[in-house]
C-alpha cells in the first residue's frame, strides 16, 4: 500500500471500487449524451439530410442513417459495457470525422467541433480504462462457458 493511501486512511480495494463506479458513471453519462444527441439529430432529420456529407458513395440520407444507427449501437454497447474499448474506439473515429468535417469549408460550426473534441476525450478515457468491473466482459464469459463444459 502506498504512503499516500495510508495517510488518507484508504485501502487499495476502496480506491479500485471507487474507480470502477466512476467508470460506470462515465459510461452511462457519455452513452446517454450520445443517445440524446442522436435523438436531437433525428428530430431535425429534414434539415440534417440536406447538408449531410456523402460517405463511401452513398447519398446523404443513406450515409446519415448508417452513421446514426452505428452511433446508437456503439452508445448502447458503451452503456451496457459490452466491448467497451471497441465501441469507444469506433466513437473516436466518428468524433474525429466530425472534427475533420468542421475544418472543411461550409462544415460544422466550431461549437459543434469543440463538443466532438470533448466527446473524443471521454471516449479515449474509456479506451484506456475499459469497461471496469461493472461491465460484461465477453471474452471472460466465453472462457467460463467453455471451461465449464
Amino acid at each position: 500500500m502506498s504512503k499516500d493511501m495510508r495517510r488518507l486512511g484508504r485501502k487499495e480495494g476502496d480506491v479500485r471500487a471507487m474507480s470502477d463506479v466512476a467508470i460506470l458513471f462515465l459510461r452511462l453519462f457519455i452513452g446517454g449524451v450520445a443517445l440524446l444527441h442522436i435523438i436531437g439529430k433525428l428530430q431535425t432529420y429534414d434539415n440534417v439530410v440536406l447538408t449531410y456529407r456523402h460517405i463511401l458513395g452513398f447519398d446523404g440520407a443513406t450515409s446519415f442513417m448508417i452513421v446514426t444507427v452505428l452511433e446508437g449501437l456503439f452508445a448502447a454497447m458503451i452503456m451496457i459495457g459490452v466491448a467497451t474499448r471497441f465501441a469507444a474506439s469506433m466513437m473516436i473515429i466518428v468524433s474525429a470525422m466530425a472534427i475533420a468535417e468542421a475544418l472543411l469549408p461550409g462544415g460544422l460550426p466550431t461549437d459543434h467541433a469543440k463538443l466532438y473534441f470533448v466527446y473524443m476525450g471521454i471516449y479515449m478515457t474509456l479506451v484506456i480504462s475499459g469497461g471496469g468491473k461493472y461491465a460484461f466482459h465477453v471474452p471472460q464469459l466465453i472462457r467460463k462457458n467453455v471451461l465449464k463444459r
